[in-house]
């Protein structure tokens, strides 16, 4: 017996959601991602300054 499944490819409105869930500016602070790898390249350094010291 032949099963026939009638699901719907929800690819692009899933990402349409995805989307606009991205472009909701929040309230919170505004960082750039260079500074974000920055403080974390430097907090990196410092844990193995530490470490080795």
């Amino acid at each position: 017996m032949k099963m026939t499944t009638t699901s719907r490819d929800s690819g692009p409105s899933s990402s349409i959601g995805i989307m606009r869930f991205f472009d909701a500016d929040s309230g919170g602070p505004k960082v750039s991602p260079e500074f974000v790898v920055a403080i974390a390249l430097a907090f990196t350094l410092f844990i193995a300054l530490l470490h080795f010291t």
